[in-house]
């Protein structure tokens, strides 16, 4: 049953910003935000996330990034987070898990805990998690990734396992996700330090920004199955967004209701002529990623119409940072794509801090 027993929300303030959970019945709940601005527009570039919880003792309703609530009667001991991003996200935020998937070298664990996730039993990628092993596991609770893991999700909630649901794209999702962690792992403290030092760290590089640079950019996302463009709902569409970047494909059709992709179009590519070309992937490592659109360029005369691939203004964005939300690591995700656009302003990108 999907319904929202309780709420809390949150709002950065600045750089310093103080985050506060509602709990009880009949506490006023403050605005919802969670981004930061460069100031030329709107902070946030997408719907608030449903994701939510009542407070920071049990009883405990829950919402995930799907709409979906439930109530724990007390703390979920047995925790499984079956996908990379909300495993590295829990860990960040003071939690300890039972299992976790296979981890890859397309996401960079947070330093200080990243031999306790190595050393978890490890149930298969994301796509193929090994669900006999999981339920033999006996968890309390399955931390799932949206899309990926949904038939993994449907199946662990028929035999009456507990999940939730994450989809972690900007900064409001990342908050969401650092306090419903924090509060199911009862390390709320430490869950909100954390959200705010990442908060404070990625409004400082908006705030470099040049507030009179007017960069256009697009986006390819580039598979074994083609290239399509990625839009603002995107992880990268997003943060270019929070910069104050304009996304030449904001306007385009998405694939399917609610995509974050639409269909390459190269003639509206050349029309726009773009100042720079970000490319996101999801290949064995970035190395081949780049390898194969080095290919495409050189094999597609219709590319050489495009000044920006002429003129070699292409950035290849580490999948660690762009394939899934850097999580612990977001505000080098954003000094990354920063750097790699105005390395006058920021210096070189890095991938490490």
């Amino acid at each position: 049953m999907k319904n929202r027993t309780y709420s809390w929300a949150f709002r950065v303030l600045g750089a310093l910003a103080a985050l506060t959970l509602t709990v009880g019945c009949g506490a006023a709940a403050p605005t919802s935000s969670g981004s930061v601005s460069n100031g030329s527009q709107p902070a946030g570039t997408a719907t608030a996330t449903p994701a939510s919880v009542s407070g920071t003792s049990f009883p405990m309703t829950v919402t995930d990034f799907t709409g979906h609530t439930q109530t724990f009667e007390q703390q979920p001991q047995r925790i499984a987070v079956v996908s990379g991003t909300p495993l590295n996200i829990f860990y960040d935020a003071g939690g300890t898990a039972i299992a976790g998937p296979n981890l890859t070298e397309n996401i960079r664990l947070t330093e200080d805990r990243a031999d306790e996730m190595r050393a978890l039993p490890q149930l298969g990628l994301p796509r193929t998690i090994d669900s006999e092993a999981l339920v033999g596991l006996n968890p309390d609770l399955v931390i799932t990734q949206a899309g990926a893991q949904t038939a993994l999700d449907s199946q662990m909630q028929q035999m009456g396992i507990p999940t939730f649901t994450t989809s972690v794209k900007n900064l409001d999702d990342l908050t969401a996700a650092y306090q419903v962690f924090g509060a199911l792992a009862g390390t709320s403290d430490r869950a909100s330090q954390r959200i705010e030092k990442i908060t404070a760290e990625t409004q400082a590089i908006v705030d470099q920004w040049p507030s009179d640079d007017d960069l256009s950019v697009v986006i390819l996302f580039a598979t074994a199955q083609g290239l399509t463009v990625k839009l603002d709902n995107s992880i990268a569409g997003q943060m270019t967004s929070m910069l104050g970047i304009t996304n030449i494909a904001s306007a385009m059709t998405p694939d399917n209701p609610g995509s974050e992709t639409t269909t390459l179009d190269i003639e509206a590519i050349v029309q726009a002529q773009p100042d720079y070309v970000l490319v996101t992937s999801m290949f064995n490592s970035n190395d081949e990623a780049k390898a194969s659109l080095e290919q495409q360029f050189a094999s597609n005369p219709a590319w050489q119409a495009v000044d920006a691939v002429r003129n070699g203004k292409i950035v290849y964005l580490p999948q660690q940072y762009f394939l899934y939300n850097a999580g612990p690591h977001y505000a080098d995700a954003a000094r990354y794509l920063a750097a790699s656009l105005r390395p006058d302003v920021y210096g070189s990108p890095a991938e490490s801090a």
